[in-house]
């Protein structure tokens, strides 16, 4: 299953991951925790619970962070790494 980002929430992964290496040098570890999410959503991209009509929501444990994405055919489409501790989203203007 291919894997694509809308170019913020793309901008958000990289942001998150320069904070984390600048205040606790943990950057990579971001990263992977990360991609093992990603991996794991490629086999079961349903598994996140649904939070709005064709929107999911997955969530990184160790960092604590959301991102949500849409479920098209054959792909995944990312739309927002975001924080925890960030008050929720109510719109969702990205594809």
């Amino acid at each position: 299953m291919k894997v694509s980002f809308n170019r913020l929430a793309e901008a958000e992964l990289i942001a998150a991951a320069r904070y984390l290496e600048s205040e606790r040098r943990l950057g990579s570890a971001f990263l992977d925790e990360y991609a093992g999410w990603e991996k794991r959503l490629r086999v079961y991209p349903e598994s996140c619970p649904e939070i709005a009509p064709g929107i999911r929501c997955g969530y990184l444990t160790r960092f604590k962070y959301h991102v949500t994405y849409m479920v098209r055919e054959n792909s995944l489409r990312i739309l927002y790494v975001r924080s925890a501790r960030r008050a929720p989203l109510r719109r969702w203007p990205r594809s």
